[in-house]
This record gives structure tokens, sequence and C-alpha cells, in this order.
């Protein structure tokens, strides 16, 4: 029966959730996230979007828009009630991971998870605790509907990486090999720094740095849904940013070259380099690609894009947890690929953060952090 589902499922190619929520064929349960005060279950108009993505990818997201909204319209007029017991009858767990679109992620100094992004183990929901201190960042993020690579999920990796770029100090030791020469100046260590995120998925690594003055391009697989997202996580962002910082703050001036694209990795990085500097002749400072690791059949072309993007003073960090579905040696053997590579591999120190959802291990929270260099 299992079986069935998950070949009728794949058979669509849409994002079938949206449509039997939008139908009520499926309860969303209770919330396993912090939504923002921006949801809607509405995304924006892909007009507001058109700032942050290539003028190919207005035109391709576009093109995948129309073709879900026809779709949409025949499982309502003639197909919907077909599916109408495929996930049972009863509330189940699997109710719980139904989410809103627009969550909210703040940084903390006090909990290493950050606020937000996960479900709490002890009351079902995440926690809405209230951090009052000083520095603190909001982001914004859109949880996509496309299920390729899990981006829909905030891993507690892309919760680790972004907690500690936020943090001023932090930020810079982490980013040491490429700081150490600079002047500690009283500015954040990313602002007007290039950054890249790879595998983004719901890119808060991205929107963190883009919230401290960077600027970000962030990249996912070449799904049309999971790109518009990051758009429009760019543009809930930069609204609050400008409706918040003073007009001629340069964090807005970088943060406005932000951009969102499709990458493949081991493809050609050549449109990457384009959302950086239209002639593809600059590469990043910092390349992120958070909880990507856990399939290692992609080391080599996620390696390999790496090593096409990164500039050679730059950072490339790692950061991943151990998810049980391959054996942990073959995750780890990225570390020796890297270095056949000619990368400098470190690795920094572990952190213990909740896991996603419940009912997943510690394990899947614990994030260990490769520093690769040239």
């Amino acid at each position: 029966e299992d079986e069935d589902k998950t070949s009728l499922l794949s058979f669509l190619g849409v994002p079938f959730i949206l449509l039997l929520l939008e139908t009520n064929i499926v309860d969303r349960g209770s919330s396993t996230m912090t939504p923002s005060s921006s949801n809607s279950p509405v995304p924006l108009p892909l007009d507001d979007l058109r700032h942050w993505i290539s003028e190919g990818d207005y035109e391709w997201i576009m093109e995948a828009d129309r073709k879900e909204e026809e779709f949409k319209e025949v499982m309502e007029s003639e197909g919907a009630h077909a599916v109408a017991g495929l996930f049972g009858d009863d509330e189940d767990e699997d109710d719980a991971m139904i989410t809103e679109r627009v969550q909210l992620w703040t940084s903390s100094s006090k909990n290493p998870n950050g606020i937000g992004g996960y479900q709490s183990v002890d009351s079902g929901g995440n926690p809405e605790e209230e951090d009052t201190e000083e520095g603190k960042v909001r982001v914004l993020f859109v949880l996509s509907e496309s299920w390729e690579g899990f981006g829909g999920v905030l891993w507690a990796s892309g919760r680790h990486v972004a907690n500690i770029l936020v943090d001023q100090e932090k930020c810079r030791i982490l980013l040491e090999p490429l700081t150490k020469e600079k002047d500690e100046a009283s500015h954040h260590p990313l602002l007007g720094a290039s950054f890249l995120e790879l595998g983004a998925g719901a890119g808060v690594p991205s929107w963190a740095a883009m919230r401290c003055g960077a600027r970000v391009v962030c990249s996912d697989l070449s799904k049309a849904n999971r790109v518009r997202c990051m758009a429009e996580s760019a543009e809930l962002n930069w609204r609050e940013m400008e409706s918040t910082l003073p007009g001629d703050d340069p964090i807005l001036y970088h943060a406005r070259q932000t951009k969102s694209c499709p990458h493949d990795w081991g493809t050609s990085v050549d449109k990457v380099l384009k959302c950086l500097k239209s002639d593809g002749s600059e590469r990043f400072d910092i390349v992120v690609a958070a909880d990507c690791l856990y399939m290692p059949s992609f080391h080599n072309e996620l390696l390999d894009s790496v090593n096409l993007l990164l500039s050679e003073r730059g950072v490339a960090l790692l950061p991943f947890a151990l998810h049980g579905n391959t054996d942990d040696d073959s995750v780890w053997a990225i570390v020796d690929l890297a270095r056949k590579k000619g990368f400098q591999v470190e690795t920094l120190e572990s952190q213990q953060l909740t896991p996603s959802y419940n009912g997943m291990g510690s394990k899947q929270g614990l994030v260990h952090t490769l520093r690769l260099t040239r």
C-alpha cells in the first residue's frame, strides 16, 4: 500500500500536498514551526519577486506556475475525490509534518538552535521563547512544496551555521582564514562579502547573511517552486529590512544585490557566477552547503561546484548531521575526497542541537562542520 502511494505521488510530479490541503483532504494538524506574521497561504505574485531572479528564471517559473494552476483546476473539478483516502481517514503523526508556508527563525546567543524552525520535544510545537537580547536577527523563510532533496525542512545544520554567522565575533572566528588579515573593524565580517549557499532548501543561512549585509546568491536544485520560494524569502526579508533600517545603511545596499538561482552540483557554474557579477569574473568569499552530505554519491559533484565557485582566499563551510540513511564512514569519506581535490580540511567542534522533528534521534541534531580552504 505504501509503495502504491509513493508511486502515485511520484507519477503526479506536482506539489500534491498543497492541493490536498486546499481541498481539505488532509488536515493541517499542529504547526511544527513558528509561523511568521507575514504568513499567507498564497505565494507573493511572481512580479514581486522579479528583482531576485534572472529574466530567464522568471520565464521558467512563470511557465511552472501556469502548469501548476492548470493541474489544480483539473484535480479540483475531476480528480480530488479519487484520492480522498490516500493518507487514511484518521489523523496521524504525519499531519504534524505539514506546516505553514512562511516561517520565522530568530538567532539567539543563549539557544544554539536559535528560536523557531524545529519541533519541540516537550510541547509538540515549536518553543515560543522570548529572547530580548540585543543583536538578535530575524529571518523569514518560505517552505517549498517541492519534495526533491528534502529542502522543505529547516535542518539542524542550517540553524547552527546561521546562528553563528549572525554573531559578529563568532562569525569572525568561523571565517578566520578569510578574516584574519583584515582589521577588526566595527562592522560585521559579512558586510559586503560575497556569500553563496548550495543546496539551500529553506535558505536560512542565506537570509541570515543577507540580514548582515552580505552579497548573497542562494541556490538549490533546478526545481521552479524551490527557486520561487527562495526568491519570496529574499523579498520578505528585504521588506522587513527596508522598513527598519535607515535608507543609507550599507547593509541595504549590499543586501539588495541578493539573487536566487537554480544550480545542480557538478554542472556549469556560469549562471551562478553571473548572479554575483554580470560578467562572471568574481568568485565567492564564502560558500555554505548545510546538511548536504547525507548522499555520498553526490559528494564528488558537490566538491566540484565548490571548487569552481570558491575564491582563492575563500572559506567553504559544510555543516552536517549523520541521519542513518547510510553508514557514517561513507559520509565522513568526503574529508579524504576533498583533500584529493586540493582543499585543506579542518573539522570544527561539533554542536548538539534539537533535531527538526519529534521522533528523530539526537544524532540527527548533532552538527559537525568541515571548513575547506585552498
